[in-house]
């Protein structure tokens, strides 16, 4: 039953949301029951359906759209209500629905009958598509090159390809961000805190106004900052680089994906190491290559760095 429950709360929302898209303003009010509640961060509470309309008709001015939900999750509290919660993302802005309360009405329909979402950013002019997409460089740290204690196979090459797309993107005035993996236990065999390998390497160093995600885990979003990073930007696509191919590069882009972002993996701009199983010896170029084929079964694109580039000229 509770199944049945999320299916049909899931397409209410969809519904919902393509009407949004649409422009279909008063179509998504009457989504709404009579004696609604809306509670919207930082702009206040609407009782009742007659003032929910009001705050949607006047915010339809700003000529929103393509809005999308992402991290959807939806519990079930009985066969006639359910709870949705999720990361929004608009042309003109982005933030966090903390409570969208279903109820299954005597028509057979589901309505919205309290609604609790906050706006983190709000743009003045609608993004561009290109504004939404980010250039993710995953932990190329001093560790993974020549002279650190874990260096992988051809690491500097593809640094080099990931200073490529840095420039690209700095050039066009578009979002990059940083992740930079130290483990909290001191023994740990590389990127310990404190040591020089721990250092982004200087070709791909940050600069001013770039995010830098400092993760615990091989995981980057599991207690880091990248998500809500990603919500404050109204980021849609990740653009990925760095090492190691079957580990974080491998984790961050199936995270990604799940959570509801398009990802490219940039072939030539990962790393990995030789790696040995009970009697089979693979180099890094094989880890790569079957990484790379991993994520495009679990939804990523891959593409050369000079393949993306010439694609998005």
């Amino acid at each position: 039953m509770s199944q049945l429950i999320r299916n049909a709360v899931m397409q209410a929302s969809r519904q919902w949301i393509a009407l949004f898209n649409e422009g279909d303003t008063q179509a998504c009010i009457d989504r709404y029951l009579p004696d609604a509640g809306m509670q919207v961060s930082p702009f206040g509470s609407f009782a009742g359906r007659k003032a929910i309309g009001e705050f949607w008709l006047q915010f339809a001015q700003s000529k929103p759209g393509n809005l999308v939900y992402r991290n959807v999750q939806i519990k079930v509290l009985n066969e006639k209500q359910a709870v949705l919660s999720a990361n929004w993302s608009m042309n003109i802005g982005s933030g966090f629905i903390s409570k969208e309360l279903w109820a299954l009405a005597d028509d057979g329909q589901w309505y919205l009958q309290e609604d609790d979402f906050s706006v983190l950013t709000q743009q003045q002019t609608p993004l561009q598509d290109a504004q939404r997409t980010a250039l993710v460089l995953v932990d190329l740290q001093k560790d993974y090159f020549a002279g650190g204690r874990f260096e992988l196979h051809k690491t500097a090459e593809a640094a080099e390809q990931a200073k490529i797309l840095l420039n690209h993107f700095r050039e066009q005035q578009l979002p990059v961000i940083h992740i930079q993996h130290i483990f909290e236990d001191a023994n740990a065999p590389f990127f310990t805190a404190g040591s020089e390998g721990v250092e982004i390497e200087n070709r791909v160093a940050p600069v001013d106004g770039e995010a830098v995600i400092v993760k615990h885990q091989i995981d980057s979003f599991i207690d880091t900052a990248l998500e809500q990073t990603l919500v404050e930007l109204g980021i849609e696509k990740l653009v990925i680089v760095g090492a190691m191919a079957q580990a974080c590069v491998q984790t961050i882009c199936c995270s990604a994906v799940n959570k509801g972002y398009q990802c490219t993996v940039i072939e030539d701009a990962i790393a990995a190491p030789a790696l040995q199983y009970q009697e089979h010896s693979f180099t890094g170029e094989q880890i790569v290559a079957v990484n790379l084929l991993s994520l495009s079964f679990a939804g990523a694109e891959s593409y050369s760095t000079q393949a993306w580039l010439a694609d998005k000229r």
